[in-house]
């Protein structure tokens, strides 16, 4: 199966874009998983992907240089394409399997093709080359095997010579669940049990085996390749800088846009000055070592299936530009990361959760943060600094693209700075 998707070349089909303009923009499909869309209207179709006589990719310019993906569908007029219209399968090799989309929240769109093949479509791609796959055929090229195996891209050649994926095949774990669910029912199932033990397939303190993980991937994505020949460096003073001035002005923008909400407008007043000295610690950091890492590190990227552990979706954080989706960071970038989110799975479950069992999930927050990070080796300033600045991109991403999602960081800001 490998290498079906990159071998795939896909010619020109006479009048097709000038037929998509005069239907522009698609029709949309109706479920959204609560996520604000991509405003279509605002973009200006530049190209399209032929697959069939019914199937395309239609790629649209955005003001801001990046570019729409769009999986469309001839129905009179065209509409972006579902699950069930075989858009994927087609593209996967697979014409005949079927088709279901993946039911998670999420910023691009995932089509499990016959329990075979996954196929992630990125919504937004651009302007520059997607991080995902070089990461992706770096791991591959080393044998880290705590990944699903790389099957190919679908990409794109932009106006500016760039390639550009537009979606990219995984082969599927079958039976797999993303952290959101298994570490979520973990905590519910502990809190539920109170004093008793959980049963043995449902261990609540799972701080230590991701940890574990991390390190393992850490390692991995510093050991050199044939796609990256130079994984390892040193970020000099003037880096840190640049990091203290994104971060400062990420804060800023989290305050912004939080001034619609009264709640976290009182709270963000009242925690800013502890939030804005964490970060200001990144200044007295010097030569600190970056190396490749996976940018967007959460639990939700985590999935447990029969064969273990594997990591998912290297394509970065979907709430920054590409300048801030650099490959090579801090290894502390991705900690941060994962730590924040295993706070949020507390907040999550605290969010269900009623009387006196709070306490639990505070509990269980504490100890499997810890375990966490003992794993790692970590600059704690550095680590600091991230984690606000971490929580200050959920409140972006929550006010950009989820907006029910922002009770989970307004929780982990008041428990961390007002206890």
């Amino acid at each position: 199966m490998a290498d079906w998707l990159s071998s795939v070349s896909y010619g020109p089909i006479p009048g097709l874009l000038t037929e998509l303009r005069a239907a522009w923009p698609p029709r949309a499909a109706a479920e959204t998983s609560g996520y604000t869309t991509t405003d279509l209207g605002a973009a200006e179709p530049i190209a399209v992907l032929g697959l069939t006589d019914r199937l395309a990719v239609a790629i649209a310019a955005r003001p801001e240089g990046s570019f729409a993906a769009v999986p469309v569908v001839r129905d009179d007029p065209w509409r972006q394409a579902i699950a069930g219209d075989g858009l994927s399968a087609f593209v996967a090799g697979l014409p005949l399997a079927s088709e279901r989309s993946i039911g998670t929240d999420q910023t691009n769109e995932s089509i499990v093709v016959g329990e075979r093949v996954i196929v992630k479509w990125f919504r937004i791609v651009g302007p520059q080359p997607s991080r995902a796959p070089i990461v992706a055929a770096h791991l591959e090229s080393i044998g880290f095997r705590e990944t699903p195996r790389p099957l190919g891209t679908v990409d794109w050649l932009a106006p500016t010579g760039e390639a550009l994926t537009l979606a990219q095949g995984d082969a599927y774990l079958a039976g797999a669940r993303d952290g959101w669910d298994w570490c979520v029912e973990r905590l519910e199932r502990h809190v539920a049990h109170e004093s008793a033990p959980c049963p043995a397939d449902c261990d609540p303190w799972i701080g230590g085996r991701l940890g574990l993980l991390v390190a393992r991937l850490h390692a991995a994505l510093r050991q050199p390749s044939a796609v990256i020949t130079e994984p390892a460096g040193v970020a000099d003073g003037s880096d840190v800088r640049r990091w203290h001035a994104a971060a400062i002005s990420t804060l800023d923008e989290a305050l912004r846009l939080s001034e619609a909400d009264p709640s976290g407008r009182e709270l963000l007043a009242a925690v800013g000055p502890g939030m804005r000295a964490d970060i200001d610690r990144l200044v007295a950091c010097e030569s600190i070592a970056i190396q490749p890492v996976h940018g967007d590190l959460h639990v939700g990227q985590v999935l447990e299936w029969p064969g273990g552990l594997a990591v998912i979706d290297f394509d970065g954080n979907p709430a920054l530009a590409a300048a801030a989706n650099e490959l090579r960071q801090p290894a502390e970038r991705d900690i941060a990361q994962m730590a924040s989110s295993l706070d949020h799975v507390g907040r999550i479950v605290d969010e269900r959760t009623t009387g006196s069992r709070h306490q639990i999930v505070d509990e269980w927050v504490a100890r499997t943060r810890g375990e966490f990070v003992a794993e790692l080796d970590a600059d704690r300033a550095l680590l600091a600094a991230f984690e606000v600045e971490q929580e200050c991109r959920e409140l972006i991403y929550a006010a950009r693209f989820l907006p029910r999602w922002r009770y989970a960081p307004l929780a982990t800001l008041r428990a961390r700075y007002r206890g």
